[in-house]
């Protein structure tokens, strides 16, 4: 493979509530019990940890949802990191050049205690490896504490999915990255700098707004764009699953039309009441598996409470290829209009460790509630 990579709408189906009756899919049935527990890892408890701190966890407003539409933001040090990537199959071999495994960085009990001499790992056993192992729900979240990627992948022994490597670097240009975006949407013909300077640092702004990030975006969240980029010249499935400390969410992208994003949100006032006439529209008068600090207390309608929140975005027609192959189609406008549009949303039970929800996701646009 070159570098001309074809460019994927992003993002599959994470398994709603009815997970627990899903076919007997390997790839999918450990994507959703990862994604489970990621969700725990990176929103949950660290919304706990910003409480056991003190500390105000910092709610997104309902209009700025959007990765276009954020803010500036700090990066909160009680916030979980997460940049993980999942192949169904193993890694291509063109992709060795951007995808750095070696022997070194295999996930084995004598490279963590070189990586990580710190980290104790004394029960450590190979079998943890395994993402369908009970053990895997401890290995995980010890190893993304560490710098880079995790790369899960399958067993070539076995056919199994494993943890195969940590510390995983990916190495490519942005300006190679960029280019290839531009080329394929028709924002450019052949040369990156053809419009000149202000051109491409518009269209870098919408390369990572294309992935769903904010246009400044850099470290995991510019590693993730990429590895989807490569990833998905490839005929096969892959998830890449990448968390920051700056707004707070967890990036779903794989190979499908759609971007997955998950949050928390504490809707107020008349968002709360339509969230209430929302769940009561799907069915559910309990709302206890969906209160992240409610374990079983009693709520009124009138409290406010974190909330477990999925969007679900899409490319607008700004962020798709021309009709015809060269059409520049208004291109310089399109730069000033929004990349991704909200498909769906929905508000999700809190994830339990080792247990995916029977209850229902309740369909709720926030932003709409809260005009």
């Amino acid at each position: 493979m070159t570098d001309s990579s074809n460019i994927i709408p992003i993002g599959g189906p994470v398994q709603d509530a009815a997970a627990a009756d899903m076919p007997a899919d390997g790839f999918l049935a450990n994507r959703a019990k990862l994604t489970n527990q990621l969700l725990r890892h990176c929103l949950v408890d660290s919304f706990h940890r910003f409480e056991a701190d003190g500390k105000a966890y910092p709610f997104i407003a309902a209009d700025h949802l959007l990765p276009s539409l954020g803010r500036a933001r700090i990066e909160h040090r009680h916030q979980a990191t997460v940049l993980m990537f999942m192949i169904d199959g193993v890694l291509p071999r063109p992709l060795n050049k951007h995808f750095r495994l070696r022997a070194s960085n295999r996930v084995s009990w004598r490279n963590i205690q070189r990586l990580a001499p710190d980290l104790d790992l004394s029960d450590f056993k190979a079998a943890h490896c395994r993402l369908d192992e009970p053990g895997f729900a401890d290995l995980l979240p010890r190893l993304l504490a560490l710098d880079y990627a995790l790369l899960a992948q399958r067993d070539a022994d076995d056919n199994g999915m494993v943890l195969s490597h940590m510390h995983v670097k990916l190495e490519r240009l942005t300006d190679t990255a960029i280019k290839e975006l531009g080329k394929q949407l028709g924002y450019i013909e052949r040369r990156l700098f053809e419009r000149g300077e202000d051109y491409v640092e518009a269209l870098e702004g919408k390369f990572f707004e294309y992935f769903g990030f904010s246009a400044n975006a850099a470290g995991r969240k510019s590693a993730a764009a990429m590895a989807a980029q490569l990833l998905s010249a490839h005929a096969q499935r892959f998830t890449v699953f990448v968390a920051g400390q700056e707004d707070c969410r967890l990036t779903v992208l794989d190979d499908g039309p759609v971007i997955e994003q998950y949050l928390l949100i504490r809707p107020t006032g008349l968002a709360l009441e339509n969230f209430h006439l929302a769940a009561l529209a799907a069915g559910v008068e309990d709302l206890r598996p969906y209160m992240l600090d409610g374990q079983g207390k009693a709520k009124t309608a009138d409290t406010a409470f974190p909330l477990l929140y999925r969007l679900r975005l899409e490319h607008t027609a700004a962020a798709q290829p021309g009709k015809q192959p060269g059409e520049r189609r208004h291109r310089d406008r399109d730069l000033l209009k929004p990349w991704l549009r909200v498909r769906d949303a929905a508000v999700l039970p809190c994830p339990e460790a080792g247990v995916i929800s029977v209850a229902p996701a309740i369909p709720y646009y926030w932003a709409e509630a809260a005009e």
